[in-house]
This record gives C-alpha cells, structure tokens and sequence, in this order.
C-alpha cells in the first residue's frame, strides 16, 4: 500500500515540475509591473510601516523570543512533571507551538532576506509561498512512510 503512495507522490512531483517548467519557459511574467496606483497610503500600508519599525528593533526580537522560550520551558515543564491527563496535552502543544515557530521563522526568514536582496514584496512572497509548500510536501511524505 505504501508503494502506491510513494509511487503517487512521485508522479506528482513529476507533474509539478513539468509545470513549473511550462510556467518558467513561458509569458516574461517576472518582467510585469503595475501602473501607478491612483490612492493614496491604505492604512494596511501603515501597519506593515509599524510591523517593519519593529522588525528592525533588536529589543523587539529579544523580547519575543524570551517570550517564546518561557512559554515552550513552561510546557516541557507540564508535560514532564504534570499529571498524567496534561502530560499528553502539554506534549502535543510543546510540538506543535514549535513546529509552528520553525516553520514561521523559515517562512518569515525567506521573506525577509529575499526583500532585503531587494525583491519586490510579491515576489518576496512567492518565495515564502514555495518554502511553505515544499515543507507541507515533506510532511506529507513523512507522512506516508510512516
């Protein structure tokens, strides 16, 4: 049974690389840019303009990491000396929380250093959108050969 899924996987990795293929050999899409927009700042502008202020904070950073690691030594501490009822709760939530922040930092990393080489944002996001996919397509084989 797990021949059939690993044959499949296969398959479709093959079909997606024939289409990113097709997609890269065709229209110069990469070379498109927009009209200048007619409004002015949205207020989305604004809080992305916040968002990057403190990206750029050392504090901000330090502060949400010690945050981050009180929090994840708080639930190893519960799911190791707590009852038997939270153990398997706080374990679940330990490796959830710190897959979700591994795989945010990445996604987040992609992002931010592909802005910093000077891509535009949506292309930025493409970049973080195919790290993502490529992290959900391991999962899944993990997954299937599991």
């Amino acid at each position: 049974m797990s021949t059939t899924y690993l044959a499949s996987m296969g398959l479709m990795g093959v079909f997606v690389v024939a289409v990113v293929a097709w997609m890269v050999r065709g229209r110069r899409w990469y070379q498109y840019s927009p009209g200048a927009s007619t409004s002015g700042r949205s207020p989305v502008g604004d809080r992305e303009s916040r968002f990057e202020a403190y990206a750029d904070r050392p504090l901000a950073w330090v502060a949400a990491f010690a945050v981050l690691v009180v929090g994840l030594l708080v639930g190893v501490v519960a799911s190791i000396s707590g009852p038997v009822e939270t153990q398997s709760i706080a374990g679940l939530t330990v490796a959830v929380v710190g897959g979700a922040g591994l795989c945010g930092y990445l996604l987040f990393g992609v992002y931010l250093s592909a802005t910093r080489r000077g891509h535009p944002r949506s292309l930025a996001v493409a970049e973080s959108a195919t790290v993502a996919g490529v992290l959900f397509l391991i999962a899944v084989s993990f997954q299937l050969l599991a």
